[in-house]
């Protein structure tokens, strides 16, 4: 099962790696196009706070590249704790995105 866990947490690692990346790369482009939309008016405070805090997957590339070094160095009774580790962290995960996703639809919201 050590093999298993080391290749979650890799795949997590690339996933993350990939997410960052697209996040990085939509941002760019939706901030032209949200600009243009609200002329000039003031941005969801919560949009603006995810577009300050970008580097967010990346700590989850970090953390996934370490719980698959550990898993790879541990023991087998270690490896519960690692995979309770990796289903919190993916919970978190989870909830990070959720709020990225909900901040950058508040522009589009005219309530």
């Amino acid at each position: 099962m050590k093999k298993w866990t080391m290749c979650y947490f890799l795949l997590l690692a690339c996933f993350n790696m990939f997410f960052a990346l697209f996040l990085s790369l939509a941002t760019a482009r939706y901030k032209v196009i949200v600009n243009d939309m609200l002329e000039g008016q003031a941005w969801p405070l919560l949009t603006e706070r995810v577009f300050q805090y970008l580097w967010w997957p990346w700590v989850g590339v970090v953390i996934c590249v370490v719980g698959a070094t550990l898993s790879l160095l541990g023991k087998p009774k270690a490896n519960v704790k690692l995979r309770n580790l990796l289903v919190a962290f993916l919970i978190v995960e989870l909830g990070f995105m959720f709020v990225t996703m909900v901040a950058y639809y508040l522009p589009f919201y005219r309530g």
